[in-house]
Formats: structure tokens, sequence, C-alpha cells
């Protein structure tokens, strides 16, 4: 039959090598305030890229944002009573 070839697969391609901060980052200001980061930033994975880092950021602000929202209710709940 003409349409019914069945797609074979491809194994996904492995992911690139993190590129040290170092090789993207040449600013010594810049730097330290990626190290800084890192450092603020209990979820992120080593060794990691930038592009890591960001989200892992983003994610980790997404989580302190609901644990605020979850005490405020909290607070609100237990002020009304």
């Amino acid at each position: 039959m003409r349409g019914d070839r069945s797609k074979a697969t491809r194994p996904l391609a492995p992911p690139p090598p993190a590129i040290g901060e170092r090789d993207m980052v040449e600013d010594p200001r810049l730097l330290k305030q990626v190290r800084e980061l890192r450092r603020l930033v209990p979820a992120c994975r080593e060794p990691c890229g930038l592009g890591e880092l960001f989200q892992d950021t983003a994610t980790y602000i997404e989580d302190l944002q609901a644990q605020v929202q979850v005490m405020r209710m909290l607070l609100d709940k237990l002020s009304d009573e």
C-alpha cells in the first residue's frame, strides 16, 4: 500500500553540553552575579548553562509566589476567626 509506511522513530539527539559561565560571560561583574544567582536558587542544577539557570530561577520565583499566595490566604482565614 502506498501511504502505509510506518515511520521509523529516530532517537533524539543528546542535548549539547552545558556551556560554562566563563565561556558565555566575560565581564567579571556579570560572572559574579551569575555565581550569586546560582547560590541563591536552591533548585539550580550543577553544572548548567545560563539558559538552565534562568529557567530554574523562573521556576523558583513562581514557587515562591505560590507560597506567598497560600500564606496570605491562611492569614486571611485565621484573621477572620
